[in-house]
């Protein structure tokens, strides 16, 4: 939707029809901002439009099934006097977020509310894997979450499909630790032909937007940052403003592939030194003694009695902070969240991770980038995709009946 669309100032050259949409979309966000403790009243002083306006405004969004109105006893000023409060329904517009990973597969089930009706994740070792086997065994997962939490007569808005990789147009151009490389989209998708892929993107960006939007349409999570998360690759996402930072082509965050030895290994992508070389799993289990395929939880129980694991992932943390420093200096953010093993191994990683920021960010004497630990983070690529999807309506909730789809 254009800028002009957005505006409520009538000399903007706005339409009719595009303001009513832009203001729609404001009420709706209101009522998602404060479910259950709202009204109508409310959001027409909140919003400077009149009283009548936003009553027709909100007989519209329940007649679209988008929120519901209900009597509860909110504070009006008269005791006891019940009023209608406005939330949005519960289980009636839904959305997929979906995820391949290196070591697992998933699948949730989110409505408008932010409410997961269903989920299920399966574990296995996805690299290498053939990319259409892998995505019909994705497709049964999704298949499953959707008939177990999806109501019939639910309006099902589509899916959103997360992958450790990059993404053109109309192409995977690389999954590195998938081994996947140049696949249509076409093709990519096939296998998901009934589940409605509107949206293909980094899971590290759809988490980093979880973070920024934990609730649909709700932008109440923290103002810029930047999202670390790591299994076997090491990922990013960026948020500025409240907006993701996804770069010319999509390709922003790549953290894991920011040279921190220029004389290093060689890096699943083909360069040598990336980031990944030294803190994804597989060169912390190496650096550890332990193998290529030691796993997060014997990487830790080693480092109880190891000086040798006790070193890799001081090292990595080192090379965390020299990376994350390029990222902070560059674009001027003081927040870092980490997830995923970064955030397990947290306890080893974070005095040397702090040591190089203070050495290396400039804003540091002054503004101290902030560290905050996401312990329980698995989710949220499939949160944040879902999320990404409902927001769809929430932008335009003139034209979503058009895209939905009516479960039997």
């Amino acid at each position: 939707m254009s800028n002009t669309a957005r505006t409520s100032n009538p000399n903007s050259g706005a339409t009719n029809q595009s303001l009513r949409a832009h203001n729609l979309s404001l009420a709706l966000r209101h009522i998602l901002a404060s479910p259950g403790a709202i009204n109508r009243a409310g959001i027409a002083a909140q919003t400077g439009i009149s009283r009548a306006t936003m009553s027709r405004l909100v007989d519209e969004l329940i007649a679209s099934d988008l929120v519901e109105e209900s009597e509860d006893k909110l504070s009006t000023g008269q005791r006891g006097r019940p009023t209608s409060v406005l939330s949005p329904t519960s289980g009636k517009v839904i959305a997929l977020g979906l995820q391949v990973n290196v070591s697992a597969l998933g699948a949730y089930l989110v409505d408008l509310s932010g409410t997961v009706l269903a989920h299920e994740c399966v574990s296995g070792d996805f690299s290498g894997a053939d990319p259409t086997s892998t995505l019909r065994k994705l497709a049964r997962i999704a298949r499953r979450v959707l008939r177990e939490g999806g109501n019939p007569g639910a309006l099902f808005l589509g899916s959103s499909l997360a992958l450790p990789g990059l993404f053109s147009a109309d192409t995977l151009t690389i999954a590195p630790n998938l081994g996947w490389r140049n696949i249509p989209r076409e093709e990519l998708l096939r296998p998901l032909h009934d589940l409605a892929v509107t949206l293909v993107a980094n899971e590290a960006d759809l988490a980093a937007y979880a973070v920024a939007y934990p609730r649909p349409g709700v932008p109440e999570g923290p103002d810029s940052f930047i999202y670390v998360s790591g299994e076997v690759g090491i990922g990013g996402g960026l948020i500025v403003n409240h907006q993701p930072l996804s770069g010319a082509h999509g390709w922003s965050g790549e953290i894991g592939h920011i040279c921190v030895e220029p004389e290093g290994d060689i890096c699943s992508c083909g360069a040598r030194g990336c980031l990944e070389t030294v803190a994804g799993l597989k060169a912390l289990g190496h650096a550890a003694g332990l193998g290529d395929n030691a796993s997060t939880r014997e990487i830790l129980q080693h480092a109880g009695h190891s000086s040798r694991a006790q070193d890799a992932m001081t090292h990595a943390g080192h090379a965390l902070g020299q990376a994350l420093s390029a990222v902070v200096n560059t674009v001027d953010i003081s927040q870092v969240y980490l997830g995923g093993l970064v955030a397990e191994i947290a306890p080893y990683l974070l005095p040397s991770l702090r040591e190089e920021l203070a050495t290396r960010v400039l804003q540091a004497p002054w503004h101290t980038p902030q560290i905050d630990i996401l312990p329980h983070s698995e989710d949220l690529s499939l949160r944040g995709g879902a999320h990404r999807v409902l927001d769809l309506i929430v932008d335009d909730p003139i034209h979503w009946k058009d895209q939905a789809i009516t479960l039997p």
